[in-house]
């Protein structure tokens, strides 16, 4: 058993995964009724994939693997210092510091498969190896491992890098010697409770409400984001950091693989009016090979309105209201939202209501033209949007 472990330790240092562990491949008591909970109380929202049969096979690795018996759970640091905001007086999105740079999933799936193949060739044992989007909740498992701890915020706090790390699993039917589970807490701190900008985490920690999250709806969400919320996604385009910078475990730790450090200031706060021009074909191009594609070329766009709406400038008006002519239905709905409160925000109110209601005039949708009707009455001051 020590050979062996000894021997998968080293294919996991050779692949440069320094931050490694090692669990039993058991159900974790609690986990599935939590999230079974989870899905039951809505707080899944859309994330139409997390049925309660996923679920069972999520929290039960022998599903995962037939005779699964240990999960080494790896992981890599994504706490790139990055580019600051340009002083440029453009306005820009911002993009969570784990999708600027290349795909995690790609980064991991290639040395994860290795690491499998390396088990299955030399050691004789089954093995699979998977990312997050495999069916296997592996924040559970990095914390029974001794890697983690589950914070408030629901997030593997990793001692030394908090949660500024990406995780992936390899299970296997060989029978490793496991490390001791992290038997740490958050204690008092409620940090990111409190930094939340949408109050997507529950007062006592430990739950989060996708409904509530930015980062469901600027990634997961392919519909209406909740009119409610979009004034408080600032300029969030893609994810949402503000968890994580709350965390003052790992803080002033800036370490990150060097596939995740962004090759240009664009790829970390791009332009958002650059944004709000992209065809499908120029969407695919430019973020080929990027975590952002999960967001899908009308989902970007959309979030792109939002942000307008929330730090755009008088001279962005233009491009916004070109907008309201998208193709998307859509990007055409958070179009007409993001004129009324740029609109608002910079006292172009005269300039706004006829280009909004010449949309109306020709619109067809009824969710778009909901929209704009809610746009203008928001330009009278008649709705709280």
């Amino acid at each position: 058993m020590e050979a062996d472990r000894e021997a998968v330790l080293a294919l996991v240092r050779a692949e440069g995964f320094e931050i490694a562990g090692i669990a039993n491949a058991a159900t974790i008591p609690g986990v599935r009724e939590a999230a079974h909970q989870g899905l039951k109380a809505g707080r899944l929202a859309e994330m139409s994939w997390m049925t309660p049969e996923w679920i069972e096979r999520a929290t039960n690795p022998d599903a995962f693997l037939e005779g699964a018996r240990s999960l080494v759970v790896v992981a890599l640091p994504n706490h790139s210092p990055g580019p600051g905001v340009p002083a440029d007086g453009i306005a820009r999105g911002r993009v969570a510091r784990y999708a600027r740079g290349r795909d995690y999933h790609r980064v991991f799936e290639s040395k994860l498969r290795r690491i499998a193949k390396r088990i299955r060739e030399d050691l004789g044992a089954g093995a699979r190896a998977t990312v997050d989007y495999g069916p296997l909740l592996e924040r559970p498992y990095a914390s029974l491992a001794g890697l983690a701890w589950l914070g408030k915020s629901t997030m593997a706090l990793v001692p030394g890098f908090g949660p500024w790390v990406m995780l992936g699993v390899v299970a296997t039917t060989l029978e490793l010697e496991p490390d001791t589970a992290l038997k740490k807490t958050c204690g008092s701190c409620t940090r990111c409770i409190v930094a939340c900008p949408t109050g997507a985490i529950a007062p006592e920690g430990g739950v989060v409400d996708a409904r509530l999250c930015i980062s469901y709806h600027t990634i997961e969400n392919r519909g209406a984001v909740p009119r409610e919320l979009r004034a408080k996604f600032g300029d969030w385009v893609f994810g949402c950091d503000a968890c994580l910078d709350s965390c003052p475990v790992g803080t002033g730790r800036y370490e990150t693989h060097p596939d995740f450090v962004p090759a240009t200031v664009d790829d970390a706060f791009p332009s958002l009016a650059e944004l709000l021009t992209l065809d499908e074909e120029a969407f695919r191009e430019r973020f080929r090979g990027k975590a952002i594609t999960r967001a899908k070329r009308d989902g970007l766009v959309r979030n792109s309105c939002i942000a307008l709406g929330n730090v755009g400038q008088a001279s962005d008006l233009p491009i916004v209201v070109a907008a309201l002519g998208d193709i998307s239905p859509l990007v055409r709905g958070h179009a007409a939202w993001a004129v009324s409160r740029l609109a608002v925000r910079t006292a172009l109110v005269a300039a706004a209501r006829p280009a909004l209601e010449k949309a109306l005039t020709f619109e067809q949708d009824e969710y778009v033209r909901e929209e704009l009707r809610t746009a203008l009455r928001d330009l009278s001051g008649d709705s709280d949007g």
